[in-house]
């Protein structure tokens, strides 16, 4: 019972389901600014004419205005990027959200690094020594080795440690996962986790679930363009039984080459997330065990990792312990056991800083303690105007949806009935910023008692006090999800809520209050409209306006969506990244995502300047709808600053992995595949039609 979700569970609940403070916030009204030197209106505007002239010459730096914007708009407004923000081994991706995640992470690392004795709660303390016990970890030497062999006798024995002396007679898989499941709540080849019903998530239910799978997809493990990979993490457990065990070479190499061949074959029953939905079901305990025993003893497992047997449960991907139970059936007991122990060990670690070559123990804090961290960025870096004020683009953007979904001419082919029902869950949509401002974190540390000195004593820590609550939930009324491990904002569908983090906050990034509007929707409008569309997607329209799953469209608009959706799956199939056309994808959620979050985003900004015209206000003269020196129209800019969200550069060699591993298409298909459907783009750049950027077919869902 795992207090972080597994892999398949987490992209299914949060993807069905990258960023940080700053000091002022949205404005569709434009606001007097205030000088923190002399606090004067002139001084204010002097400031916004500088920052106004920083962001038009930022703007201008990325874009490659030779090119032609009817013929790729991604290198018309990118093409500068890769020159000005190149990847490399230590930056592996640039991009927007890598370098705003970049600049909270920077806040984050001086309060971990700087006690502050005005500000710091007693949770906050116990992070910092949390973080300063990793620091303490400046080599893995024998008494590290020690701790870890330790904790594999607590289990029982390792092959590749013991060697001849090995008793395979004494080992059962089953009763050692299940076990290390109970004390750590790690989940190791099958496990249990507790979370909402999906189908009545108002009572909380036991999901039988795979492991996390490292490479995270299957064609990660099965595909030949992806084998540089899977050498890749092959020398990485090596490296691990070599530096935290003190295997010698060729024993780790061979050991790791077993535990491979293991983990490949159980990847074969990795599923998308749309598979899962429709496979994975509701069942009891008793149906579950007569259909897996007595090769996997499903009651078995549940009764030690809960301490107690249960009435339902949910077969959570049914099709990976059919598989499962195949693999187990054909591999030897010594080959299963050096692999569960190695994925104990593994959770024990620590990664590298690339940089500094020590480890990286801003990640592990931020790992298992974000909640806090994005706490303690938002009580040190926002104000309470921060986040009304994205209530305010939020209001403006569900009004928006809304019209459409009652307008006959804007989604006519989706049936009255099912437009009703859909304006009723967008109704109970709700928009949360993850500051946990009013909540008490105190009880997270319950129990708890992380110290400065021995890091495997905090993580043990970590690790049961997490488990024990995680498994305590069975008894106790269903609570909102509250750790959204995201620096962009995301989806939730059980709870029908969009999560912003504290991280999207930054000034100067997204908005600023003397930046454009037309710079503001297209950006944290955008992100938040794609969010708000995931909700009517291939996978959230599954779930109803409560959050549950229930099959809510008529039979004529499924049919409607499902065909609108082949264009998509037609369109983006014809793009090619690294030499390869993008993976097929029938889902799409992604793409239908990008492309009505750009529609409504950009009609939510449209009503906004019609109420302002409305009002009296020229919104081509207003100061701050201009920025200086950009000769482009309000709604050109509003293009451009949308594409360059998506600039980047990705290092040449994990290419392929970020094509195989992210549902979303590399940016610039998510420049051209949305903008390439819009006839609102065309007509302000004054793409004939036929141009690569106004092509005669177009695909639209919202």
């Amino acid at each position: 019972m795992p207090d972080q979700m597994s892999y398949s569970l987490r992209r299914i609940l949060y993807g069905l389901a990258l960023l940080a403070a700053g000091q002022s916030g949205w404005a569709f009204q434009q606001r007097r600014g205030f000088d923190l030197i002399s606090g004067s209106e002139m001084s204010s505007r002097y400031i916004d004419a500088i920052l106004g002239q920083s962001k038009a010459a930022e703007i201008s730096s990325f874009m490659n205005e030779n090119a032609d914007p009817c013929n790729n708009f991604y290198e018309f407004a990118c093409g500068n990027w890769p020159r000005i923000n190149k990847a490399d081994a230590i930056h592996v991706s640039t991009g927007l959200l890598e370098r705003m995640n970049e600049a909270v992470n920077r806040k984050i690392k001086k309060f971990l690094n700087k006690e502050d004795t005005m500000r710091d709660t007693e949770e906050d303390k116990q992070v910092r020594d949390f973080y300063k016990s990793c620091t303490r970890v400046t080599s893995i030497d024998k008494e590290y080795q020690d701790e870890l062999r330790s904790l594999i006798k607590v289990f029982g024995s390792m092959p590749v440690l013991e060697g001849d002396k090995w008793n395979a007679s004494n080992f059962d898989w089953l009763n050692t996962t299940a076990a290390i499941s109970f004390y750590y709540g790690l989940n190791i080849i099958v496990g249990t986790e507790v979370q909402k019903d999906l189908m009545d998530n108002k009572v909380n239910i036991v999901y039988i679930v795979a492991q996390d799978f490292a490479l995270q997809t299957r064609s990660m493990y099965q595909e030949e363009h992806t084998e540089t990979y899977r050498k890749t993490y092959q020398d990485y457990m090596a490296q691990i039984l070599q530096i935290y065990l003190g295997v010698e070479t060729e024993l780790a190499q061979k050991t790791a080459s077993e535990l491979m061949d293991l983990e490949v074959q159980l990847a074969n029953g990795i599923l998308s997330g749309s598979q899962l939905i429709q496979i994975s079901k509701k069942t009891t305990l008793d149906e579950m065990q007569s259909k897996y025993a007595p090769d996997l003893n499903v009651k078995h497992l549940v009764e030690i990792t809960m301490k107690k047997l249960v009435e339902n449960v949910f077969d959570f991907n049914p099709h990976y312990k059919t598989n499962l139970i195949k693999v187990v059936k054909k591999t030897s007991k010594r080959i299963l056991a050096n692999y569960i122990f190695f994925k104990l060990i593994a959770k024990f670690t620590l990664p590298m800083d690339k940089s500094t070559k020590m480890p990286d123990c801003f990640a592990e804090t931020q790992k298992y303690f974000s909640k806090n961290l994005d706490n303690m960025i938002y009580r040190r870096y926002n104000n309470e105007a921060t986040a009304s004020d994205i209530e305010l683009i939020w209001s403006e953007l569900k009004e928006t949806f809304k019209q459409q979904l009652l307008s006959d001419r804007s989604l006519n082919w989706i049936s009255n009935t099912t437009r009703e029902k859909a304006v009723e869950k967008l109704a109970t949509m709700r928009l949360q910023v993850s500051s946990y401002a009013n909540e008490d974190l105190s009880k997270d540390f319950r129990d708890m008692h992380l110290q400065n000195e021995s890091y495997i004593s905090n993580l043990k820590n970590v690790f049961e006090v997490k488990t024990n609550r995680a498994r305590q939930l069975l008894s106790q009324p269903v609570k909102p999800v509250d750790n959204f491990p995201s620096f962009t904002p995301m989806y939730y569908p059980p709870e029908n809520v969009i999560n912003v983090p504290v991280a999207l906050l930054q000034p100067y990034f997204l908005w600023a209050s003397s930046y454009p509007n037309a710079i503001k929707f297209s950006t944290l409008g955008f992100f938040i409209g794609h969010e708000l569309i995931h909700g009517f997607d291939s996978q959230g329209r599954k779930f109803d306006a409560v959050g549950n799953i229930n099959n809510w469209w008529d039979e004529e608009s499924t049919a409607n969506f499902l065909n609108r959706r082949s264009c998509f799956t037609d369109q983006y199939s014809k793009y090619s990244y690294n030499g390869r056309l993008l993976p097929p994808s029938k889902d799409q959620s992604e793409n239908i995502a990008d492309n009505g979050g750009l529609r409504v985003a950009y009609t939510a900004y449209r009503r906004w300047q019609d109420a302002q015209k409305t009002s009296g206000v020229n919104v081509n003269e207003a100061g701050k709808n201009k920025l200086p020196k950009l000769n482009y129209t309000n709604t050109q800019l509003f293009f451009i600053s949308y594409a360059q969200v998506w600039c980047n550069d990705v290092e040449p060699t994990l290419r392929s992995s970020q094509v195989e591993t992210d549902e979303h298409v590399p940016g610039e298909y998510r420049v051209i595949g949305p903008l390439s459907n819009f006839d609102e783009f065309a007509k302000d750049f004054q793409c004939e039609l036929g141009t690569p950027m106004n092509p005669a077919t177009k695909c639209k869902l919202y």
